[in-house]
């Protein structure tokens, strides 16, 4: 599927070396926006996105995803996913699938996948458990808090980035409809106020309502647009 999707390529923390390239690969991307790396590290992130339609009909496969990576190399990265044939989900034309997933030296790991309309509001949160050890992915509907999909896996306390991404694999198509990610908050372990200044937007991307509180702990976005791709 996409194990290699680091950063580099992605939200623009190839400078970071936050997570590095498994191997080469012609994708096309989309319009991303990061923060990143933290002078601290990253224990919970959640967001909302509204994806829009899924392609009727393509080639290749398209991924939208808001993902967060670490210096062992994990990448922490909910995936809605349209394919030739979105059926392994259950989804219908102009749905995606979702499912929570993890990238590492071990491959691609995995929870169950769910169909969503365009319309829905996914709400994708990544805690770091207890143990200090362990990422735990929700995935729910944010309107009924349906559950859609969830995954736990250890990967470390060393999350420092954070951002979004509009990923067009084997010539597919591309979006045919704008994304929008609502309310997106960032919880450090501990106060960086400096989190603010490592933001990055590419590819038509805007945000709106970047703040911090506690000091610089918790960093908020309003709001995020990705235009659909040419």
């Amino acid at each position: 599927m996409h194990f290699n999707l680091p950063f580099v390529a992605t939200i623009g923390l190839a400078s970071a070396g936050l997570l590095e390239t498994a191997t080469k690969r012609d994708d096309t991307w989309g319009g991303s926006v990061s923060l990143g790396p933290s002078k601290s590290t990253i224990i919970n992130a959640v967001t909302t996105l509204i994806p829009g339609a899924a392609p009727a009909t393509q080639n290749g496969e398209l991924f939208l995803w808001p993902g967060m990576s670490n210096g062992t190399g994990d990448l922490v990265q909910t995936t809605l996913e349209s394919w030739p044939s979105n059926a392994w989900c259950g989804a219908t034309t102009g749905q995606w699938c979702v499912r929570a997933s993890v990238f590492g030296s071990f491959g691609q790991l995995d929870g169950t996948g769910s169909a969503v309309s365009g319309t829905d509001q996914v709400r994708i949160e990544y805690n770091l458990e207890s143990d200090g050890q362990t990422w735990k992915q929700t995935v729910t509907n944010g309107q009924t808090g349906a559950l859609l999909s969830t995954y736990s896996h250890a990967s470390g306390p060393y999350m420092r980035g954070y951002g979004t991404g509009t990923e067009c694999d084997d010539n597919c198509s591309g979006t045919i409809a704008a994304q929008k990610y609502l309310n997106t908050v960032i919880t450090l372990a501990s106060a960086d106020t400096t989190f603010g200044s490592t933001i990055a937007k590419a590819g038509g991307a805007t945000y709106s309502g970047l703040s911090s509180s506690q000091g610089g702990k918790v960093w908020t976005i309003t709001e995020i647009d990705v235009p659909a791709m040419d």
